[in-house]
Protein backbone atom coordinates (compact mmCIF):
# COMPACT_ATOMS: atom_id res chain seq x y z
CA UNK A 1 0.00 0.00 0.00
CA UNK A 2 1.30 3.46 -0.87
CA UNK A 3 1.78 6.04 1.82
CA UNK A 4 0.25 9.50 1.51
CA UNK A 5 3.48 11.25 0.42
CA UNK A 6 4.04 8.71 -2.37
CA UNK A 7 0.44 9.05 -3.53
CA UNK A 8 0.75 12.83 -3.68
CA UNK A 9 4.14 12.62 -5.39
CA UNK A 10 2.93 10.50 -8.33
CA UNK A 11 0.64 13.17 -9.86
CA UNK A 12 3.25 15.85 -9.19
CA UNK A 13 5.88 13.77 -10.99
CA UNK A 14 3.53 13.16 -13.94
CA UNK A 15 2.71 16.88 -14.08
CA UNK A 16 6.39 17.81 -14.01
CA UNK A 17 7.08 15.29 -16.77
CA UNK A 18 4.30 16.78 -18.90
CA UNK A 19 5.54 20.36 -18.41
CA UNK A 20 9.13 19.38 -19.21
CA UNK A 21 8.16 17.41 -22.32
CA UNK A 22 5.78 20.17 -23.46
CA UNK A 23 8.56 22.74 -23.10
CA UNK A 24 11.00 20.54 -25.03
CA UNK A 25 8.55 19.75 -27.85
CA UNK A 26 7.41 23.38 -28.14
CA UNK A 27 11.01 24.65 -28.15
CA UNK A 28 11.94 22.13 -30.84
CA UNK A 29 8.82 22.97 -32.86
CA UNK A 30 9.46 26.70 -32.77
CA UNK A 31 13.17 26.21 -33.52
CA UNK A 32 12.29 24.04 -36.54
CA UNK A 33 10.21 26.90 -37.92
CA UNK A 34 13.47 28.77 -38.58
CA UNK A 35 15.18 25.95 -40.49
CA UNK A 36 15.26 27.07 -44.17
CA UNK A 37 13.41 24.08 -45.70
CA UNK A 38 10.72 24.31 -43.00
CA UNK A 39 10.50 28.09 -43.50
CA UNK A 40 9.78 27.45 -47.18
CA UNK A 41 7.09 24.88 -46.30
CA UNK A 42 5.47 27.36 -43.92
CA UNK A 43 5.64 30.10 -46.56
CA UNK A 44 3.98 27.79 -49.10
CA UNK A 45 1.36 26.80 -46.50
CA UNK A 46 0.67 30.50 -45.85
CA UNK A 47 0.26 31.11 -49.59
CA UNK A 48 -2.10 28.12 -49.82
CA UNK A 49 -4.14 29.35 -46.85
CA UNK A 50 -4.37 32.80 -48.43
CA UNK A 51 -5.43 31.32 -51.79
CA UNK A 52 -8.03 29.11 -50.09
CA UNK A 53 -9.48 32.10 -48.21
CA UNK A 54 -9.64 34.03 -51.49
CA UNK A 55 -11.38 31.12 -53.22
CA UNK A 56 -13.95 30.85 -50.42
CA UNK A 57 -14.65 34.59 -50.62
CA UNK A 58 -15.12 34.31 -54.40
CA UNK A 59 -17.35 31.23 -54.07
CA UNK A 60 -19.52 33.22 -51.67
CA UNK A 61 -19.83 36.01 -54.25
CA UNK A 62 -17.19 38.34 -52.85
CA UNK A 63 -14.43 40.08 -54.75
CA UNK A 64 -10.82 39.60 -53.83
CA UNK A 65 -7.46 39.50 -55.52
CA UNK A 66 -4.81 37.13 -54.18
CA UNK A 67 -1.08 37.19 -54.87
CA UNK A 68 1.13 35.05 -52.64
CA UNK A 69 0.13 35.92 -49.10
CA UNK A 70 -1.60 39.21 -49.99
CA UNK A 71 -5.34 39.68 -50.35
CA UNK A 72 -6.63 42.83 -52.06
CA UNK A 73 -10.17 44.00 -51.57
CA UNK A 74 -12.38 45.81 -54.05
CA UNK A 75 -12.13 48.99 -52.00
CA UNK A 76 -9.23 51.02 -53.39
CA UNK A 77 -6.10 50.74 -51.33
CA UNK A 78 -7.13 47.90 -49.02
CA UNK A 79 -4.72 44.99 -48.89
CA UNK A 80 -4.17 42.44 -46.18
CA UNK A 81 -1.00 40.39 -45.83
CA UNK A 82 -1.24 36.99 -44.13
CA UNK A 83 2.00 36.79 -42.18
CA UNK A 84 3.75 34.23 -40.00
CA UNK A 85 1.78 34.26 -36.78
CA UNK A 86 -1.45 34.71 -38.74
CA UNK A 87 -1.32 31.31 -40.43
CA UNK A 88 -2.22 29.21 -37.38
CA UNK A 89 1.11 27.38 -37.35
CA UNK A 90 2.13 28.58 -33.88
CA UNK A 91 -1.12 27.36 -32.30
CA UNK A 92 -0.71 24.01 -34.06
CA UNK A 93 2.87 23.73 -32.75
CA UNK A 94 1.64 24.36 -29.19
CA UNK A 95 -1.26 21.92 -29.60
CA UNK A 96 0.98 19.21 -31.04
CA UNK A 97 3.56 19.79 -28.29
CA UNK A 98 0.89 19.28 -25.63
CA UNK A 99 -0.42 16.14 -27.35
CA UNK A 100 3.07 14.70 -27.75
CA UNK A 101 3.85 15.40 -24.09
CA UNK A 102 0.62 13.78 -22.85
CA UNK A 103 0.87 10.08 -21.90
CA UNK A 104 -1.25 8.55 -24.65
CA UNK A 105 -0.71 5.98 -27.36
CA UNK A 106 0.81 6.83 -30.74
CA UNK A 107 -2.37 6.26 -32.73
CA UNK A 108 -4.38 8.53 -30.42
CA UNK A 109 -1.68 11.19 -30.69
CA UNK A 110 -1.58 11.04 -34.48
CA UNK A 111 -5.37 11.18 -34.77
CA UNK A 112 -5.52 14.06 -32.29
CA UNK A 113 -2.75 15.98 -34.03
CA UNK A 114 -4.35 15.65 -37.48
CA UNK A 115 -7.87 16.49 -36.31
CA UNK A 116 -6.59 19.27 -34.05
CA UNK A 117 -4.62 20.90 -36.86
CA UNK A 118 -7.66 20.74 -39.14
CA UNK A 119 -9.87 22.36 -36.49
CA UNK A 120 -7.36 25.13 -35.80
CA UNK A 121 -6.88 25.80 -39.52
CA UNK A 122 -10.64 25.85 -40.15
CA UNK A 123 -11.06 28.46 -37.41
CA UNK A 124 -8.07 30.38 -38.74
CA UNK A 125 -9.65 30.42 -42.20
CA UNK A 126 -12.76 31.97 -40.68
CA UNK A 127 -10.50 34.43 -38.86
CA UNK A 128 -8.71 35.53 -42.04
CA UNK A 129 -11.93 35.90 -44.03
CA UNK A 130 -13.64 37.89 -41.28
CA UNK A 131 -10.60 40.15 -40.93
CA UNK A 132 -10.55 40.69 -44.70
CA UNK A 133 -14.10 42.04 -44.62
CA UNK A 134 -13.59 43.91 -41.37
CA UNK A 135 -10.49 45.65 -42.73
CA UNK A 136 -12.47 47.03 -45.66
CA UNK A 137 -15.12 48.36 -43.33
CA UNK A 138 -13.13 49.83 -40.42
CA UNK A 139 -9.36 49.76 -39.95
CA UNK A 140 -9.53 50.40 -36.19
CA UNK A 141 -11.87 47.46 -35.65
CA UNK A 142 -9.66 45.36 -37.90
CA UNK A 143 -6.60 46.07 -35.74
CA UNK A 144 -8.47 45.44 -32.49
CA UNK A 145 -10.03 42.19 -33.68
CA UNK A 146 -6.76 41.03 -35.26
CA UNK A 147 -4.47 41.76 -32.34
CA UNK A 148 -6.72 40.96 -29.40
CA UNK A 149 -9.97 39.11 -30.03
CA UNK A 150 -8.97 36.58 -32.69
CA UNK A 151 -5.55 35.91 -31.12
CA UNK A 152 -7.21 35.02 -27.84
CA UNK A 153 -9.99 32.98 -29.50
CA UNK A 154 -7.55 30.89 -31.54
CA UNK A 155 -5.42 30.17 -28.46
CA UNK A 156 -8.52 29.24 -26.44
CA UNK A 157 -9.60 26.97 -29.29
CA UNK A 158 -6.22 25.22 -29.17
CA UNK A 159 -6.64 24.69 -25.42
CA UNK A 160 -10.21 23.47 -25.88
CA UNK A 161 -9.18 20.98 -28.57
CA UNK A 162 -6.46 19.68 -26.23
CA UNK A 163 -8.89 19.44 -23.29
CA UNK A 164 -11.48 17.53 -25.34
CA UNK A 165 -8.75 15.26 -26.72
CA UNK A 166 -7.52 14.49 -23.18
CA UNK A 167 -11.05 13.59 -22.04
CA UNK A 168 -11.55 11.25 -25.00
CA UNK A 169 -8.08 9.68 -24.98
CA UNK A 170 -7.15 6.97 -22.51
CA UNK A 171 -3.88 7.78 -20.78
CA UNK A 172 -1.12 5.22 -20.59
CA UNK A 173 1.49 4.94 -17.87
CA UNK A 174 4.35 7.37 -18.41
CA UNK A 175 6.80 4.48 -18.65
CA UNK A 176 4.47 2.07 -20.44
CA UNK A 177 4.52 1.07 -24.08
CA UNK A 178 3.62 3.71 -26.64
CA UNK A 179 1.09 2.35 -29.11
Amino acid sequence: MLSAPQTAAAPAKAGSRFVLLFFLFASAGFALMFVPPIELLIRDLTYAITAMCGAIIQLAGGRVGVAGNVMAGPRAGFTMKVMDGCNGVEVVVLLWSAMLAWPAGRVAKIKGMVLGALIVQAANTLRIISLFYLGQWNQDWFEWMHLYVWEILIMILGLAVFAVWIRRTPAIAAHGPAR
